[in-house]
């Protein structure tokens, strides 16, 4: 009785340990496929990347549907969702894919050049460091250098691609 109790306990122990660490998985969107994680860091609420987060895979397509983003993305060319993949981001293209590609911008700001409404986001991404490569929202996030490139966008198509310094 004694080895059956212990089994049971192993069993459980065991049972308990791998529902912590699928629930763990689950929790980190650095663990989501590499297009819901694009879609996860565009979503605009921490209410909505939780929400997200806890949706199995076959239920995040209409997730993004009922806020908007995936018929943003679909609406994207062919060739501009292969490149969004890929970080390459060109004037011509929909703001959207920026987004998509680098994440949200640190900031943005509403101008107006030649009598049109023009909006300049600025997106930063790490230099060096441990996140070397990445897109950030704050250039502290680097724990090292950064560089600013910076996107004119007017009636959501890029304009201009420029790389301050």
């Amino acid at each position: 009785m004694l080895v059956h109790a212990s089994r049971l306990v192993v069993s459980l122990s065991s049972l308990a340990l791998a529902l912590v660490l699928a629930s763990g998985c689950k929790m980190n969107p650095e663990r989501l496929p590499e297009l819901d994680r694009r879609f996860y860091y565009n979503l605009e609420t921490p209410e909505d990347q939780r929400a997200f987060l806890e949706l199995r895979d076959d239920e995040r397509q209409a997730f993004l549907e009922k806020r908007g983003l995936w018929d943003k993305w679909i609406a994207l060319p062919d060739d501009q969702r292969k490149r969004v993949l890929e970080g390459d981001v060109r004037p011509g293209d929909q703001e959207f894919a920026a987004f998509m590609a680098w994440g949200p911008p640190a900031d943005t700001m509403l101008r107006d050049r030649d009598g049109r409404n023009v909006r300049v986001h600025t997106f930063i991404r790490c230099t060096s460091g441990p996140k070397a490569g990445r897109y950030v929202r704050n250039n502290l996030d680097c724990d090292g250098t950064s560089a600013e490139t910076q996107i004119s966008v007017v009636q959501s198509s890029i304009a201009e691609i420029e790389y301050p310094h």
